[in-house]
């Protein structure tokens, strides 16, 4: 038998951290500007102080709740128009952060360790993928998620995000080892912040994970019950025609990589280059059925194709659905796609068994999401505007990959 060192899953995910590196370099020397380069915002992120992206319009909401009347949505949203559109539970966070001497150097190191616990997962997660892992493996999966432009820009903006993505990454991995009630519990916390990953619960009674359920169902219980006694009912009911009304809404920026912003940036409906702080696109009728059908395809496929290939509740199934629940939101940010980071752990944990074009395939996937890419730039509008969406096919093409890859039927688990 070969030594790790040899086996072709080591030079191919050797030869894409070397294409990574390549490629970031050649980007950081034509451009400068801190908004394209990863390794510019990795730097930035690492040197400067911490973003706000989460903490500023959290403070809006702890601000509102406090005022007189204690109504967070009413005023700062629909009044105010102030993208705060986190659920009355994210506010724990900010509540916690503000205890502590220095709320900015408490995220500074928050955030330090998510980037840090994130990379180590990630290393973790392709040993137990494989079974071990070399020290040239792990260089490489390091490298990759340095080099991941939505974890770079997670960190750089401060984002809560890049908390989230280390416990998605830790949910999976305690999947892959077998503790579905740990791996719900991880999960759930999430949901203080990402009310679509809720959708979960459907899946776990779908899946016939009972531990796994019942342990994510218990805990978005006790984060409901205590959001609505510090936050009071109406606040947590306020937060339903928020919802509402991002989905008939979203963003035309291009950030946004979703089905809406797609929609938004092919119709003109919104502006898709400058971001403004209050203003979202008008309502669209077109934009608004269209990505409302792709959304409930994309849930009844995440639900129904693993079981019709029959491998329901392996750890292929639990990124699967994992990876849609990105895709399928009115507004997705570069930094949510920070996740399908461990999808692609997955499908490197295996990239021997990959053929030529889909190991290429998972290749260019993996360049595309780590990197902006001017000559394709996002902020293309019009008809250019499908163009600029290839964070998001990369997202639907890794999701193919992952479904067509997905273990064999003796492998899949019940926990």
């Amino acid at each position: 038998m070969p030594p790790a060192s040899a086996r072709p899953s080591s030079r191919r995910l050797l030869s894409l951290a070397a294409a990574a590196l390549l490629l970031a370099l050649l980007l950081f020397a034509k451009y400068r500007q801190p908004d394209i380069s990863t390794l510019q915002i990795i730097t930035h992120a690492l040197t400067s102080p911490p973003g706000t992206d989460s903490t500023l319009y959290m403070n809006m909401g702890e601000a509102a709740f406090h005022a007189p009347g204690h109504r967070i949505f009413p005023t700062l949203f629909f009044a105010d128009h102030q993208k705060f559109i986190y659920p009355p539970s994210s506010l724990f966070f900010i509540e916690a952060l503000n205890l502590t001497p220095s709320p900015d150097a408490t995220l500074r190191i928050l955030l330090l360790l998510s980037w840090l616990g994130t990379l180590t997962v990630a290393a973790l997660f392709f040993r137990t993928l494989r079974g071990s892992i070399t020290v040239a493996e792990a260089a490489s999966i390091t490298l990759l998620g340095i080099l991941f432009l939505p974890i770079a820009e997670a960190f750089y903006r401060g984002q809560v995000q890049l908390l989230l993505t280390f416990l998605w990454g830790l949910s999976a991995l305690l999947w892959q080892r077998r503790r579905p009630g740990w791996a719900g519990f991880i999960l759930a916390l999430t949901c203080a912040f990402k009310p679509q990953l809720a959708l979960f619960l459907l899946w776990g009674l779908l899946r016939k994970q009972w531990r796994f359920t019942a342990i994510f169902a218990a805990t978005i219980a006790v984060i409901t019950t205590c959001s609505i006694a510090h936050f009071g009912l109406q606040n947590n009911l306020d937060y339903l025609p928020v919802l509402s009304y991002l989905s008939h809404h979203g963003e035309a920026l291009w950030a946004n990589q979703t089905m809406n912003g797609l929609l938004n940036r092919l119709l003109r409906n919104g502006d898709p280059i400058s971001w403004n702080p209050t203003v979202y696109p008008p309502f669209s009728t077109p934009v608004y059925l269209i990505s409302t059908a792709f959304t409930a395809a994309a849930i009844l496929l995440g639900l129904a194709l693993p079981a019709l290939r029959r491998w329901a509740g392996t750890t292929a199934d639990f990124l699967f659905f994992g990876g849609l629940s990105v895709l399928i939101s009115p507004i997705a940010w570069e930094h949510h796609y920070a996740i399908f980071f461990f999808l692609l752990i997955f499908l490197l944990s295996r990239t021997e068994q990959l053929s030529r074009p889909r190991w290429l395939t998972l290749a260019a996937c993996t360049l595309a999401m780590a990197n902006r890419l001017p000559p394709l730039d996002h902020r293309i509008i019009g008809p250019l505007a499908l163009i600029g969406a290839y964070l998001f096919y990369a997202g639907l093409a890794i999701l193919a990959l992952l479904a067509i890859e997905a273990p064999e039927p003796k492998t899949a688990q019940t926990l």
